[in-house]
């Protein structure tokens, strides 16, 4: 499929890669383009910002979680009916998973779906320099088609004209495709907590201000040569027996908690379940009283911890969650459903709030990451999930530890990561399994066709 892709990557992380992605989906927009987001690696909070200037939701693409074909056939399927495609990077373009080969790479996905690469640099305090630094990404894998620059934190005229000249004189073939000036309100607007950017979803009273900078970056973008260098691809075609995994609907009724404080959930995770649910609900942790009539509850990610204040005051929902649990309501917990599902949570200030309480431990915040990476996971115990000894790949990223008070039977042992205490994860109860890693569809769709089996399980 020869649909105009381009990947916005830098020679770090934290070098503006998700302002610059927004800015991009923003001018094309404008054009009149129908822009198809991307990610790359299993981040749920950058696609927020993609989603406020993009109306086609923002999809992950992971080679760790999945396989080349599962990339190139799910990202042809998501980009259908878009005029580009615009994919933000992990990391540095070169940064992998173990710091040696190219593997969970932006570099690595730039040659599976054949895209061409903009480089964003820190232009900070430096010249002529960048031209060492770009010779060296451009000359470190020939197979990356780097074929842009864009350099940000330019201070002023002079500084820009220095370096645009450097980079005409010995890079010729390189298109600038924007030249961004330092922004005191920018770096104060974007903000950041423990697992990175807030969430846009978290930001809804700031989403005018925010449009409003990224419409200023958007403005130090050239649309033209972006445009051209996202045009020349060559064509990717998925493979002829690319699965489409069809969907037969069956009569379960789902409940799924997302709101501003659960917003961690992947596109295709959701698409699935409504295209196999006889009812989809939809339930707001602070603003709903009741579950409605479910059969199973799924509550996935997000911030608990942040707004544990608001979730112990809205008692209702909390005891008609544990009144139905005790029915027979079957619950799936992804981390900050975890959090949401224990007996409380010590906050990073010390305050102590009441969770829902059907998992026996309290959880306590730690100033570092307690978890943070991919996942390998392996069956020890069948679960709604899997069987015995089946292996899984996930995400996860918590600065949270679960005190149990209880024993419990884990679903799973962590071969990489941390999970729950280091060596397990899934904590499995009678009706319920609350995990810290996050799962996606596409790494293996038989875990969540399994998973909407188990309410009809005696």
């Amino acid at each position: 499929m020869n649909k105009p892709r381009i990947i916005i990557s830098g020679v770090s992380g934290k070098i503006g890669k998700t302002l610059v992605t927004s800015a991009i989906i923003n001018l094309l927009r404008e054009h009149g383009y129908k822009v198809q987001p991307f990610k790359i690696g299993p981040d749920f909070i950058d696609p927020s910002y993609h989603n406020i200037f993009s109306s086609m939701s923002s999809r992950n693409l992971d080679s760790i979680m999945f396989n080349k074909e599962t990339i190139i056939t799910s990202f042809c399927k998501a980009v259908e009916d878009a005029d580009i495609c615009v994919i933000e990077g992990v990391f540095g373009l070169y940064d992998s998973l173990d710091g040696v080969s190219e593997r969970g790479s932006t570099a690595e996905l730039s040659k599976i779906l054949r895209a061409p690469v903009v480089l964003i640099v820190d232009a900070e305090r430096i010249n002529r320099g960048l031209l060492a630094i770009i010779k060296g990404f451009l000359e470190f894998d020939r197979e990356v088609r780097i074929g842009g620059i864009i350099l940000n934190n330019i201070a002023h005229e002079k500084q820009r004209e220095k370096i645009i000249y450097a980079l005409r004189e010995n890079f010729k073939e390189l298109e600038i495709v924007g030249v961004i000036y330092r922004d005191s309100l920018i770096e104060e607007k974007m903000k950041y907590r423990h697992l990175g950017l807030i969430p846009a979803s978290e930001r809804t009273s700031e989403i005018e201000e925010l449009k409003q900078i990224i419409r200023k970056v958007s403005s130090q973008i050239d649309v033209d040569n972006l445009v051209k260098l996202a045009s020349n691809v060559e064509e990717i075609c998925p493979p002829e027996s690319g699965e489409t995994h069809p969907i037969a609907r069956s009569s379960i009724k789902i409940g799924i908690i997302r709101d501003s404080i659960f917003s961690f959930y992947y596109p295709e995770n959701v698409e699935f379940l409504e295209a196999l649910a006889g009812k989809i609900y939809y339930i707001d942790s602070i603003n709903d009283s009741s579950l409605p009539e479910v059969d199973l509850l799924y509550i996935g990610g997000g911030f608990p911890e942040v707004y544990a204040e608001m979730l112990e005051k809205n008692k209702p929902l909390k005891n008609d969650i544990k009144k139905k649990y005790e029915g027979g309501l079957k619950i799936y917990a992804e981390c900050g459903g975890l959090i949401y599902l224990s007996s409380s949570v010590k906050t990073f200030s010390g305050e102590e709030y009441e969770m829902i309480g059907l998992i026996d431990g309290q959880i306590e915040m730690s100033r570092r990451p307690v978890g943070h990476g991919y996942v390998y996971l392996s069956t020890i115990r069948d679960n709604p999930l899997t069987d015995l000894n089946q292996r899984l790949i996930g995400h996860e990223f918590h600065y949270s530890r679960l005190n149990l008070k209880e024993k419990v039977d884990f679903a799973f042992r962590v071969e990489r990561g941390y999970g729950v205490d280091g060596l397990h994860d899934g904590v499995m109860k009678e009706n319920l399994l609350a995990m810290y890693t996050h799962l996606h569809f596409l790494h293996n769709p038989e875990i969540f066709r399994k998973l909407t089996m188990w309410p009809h399980k005696s």
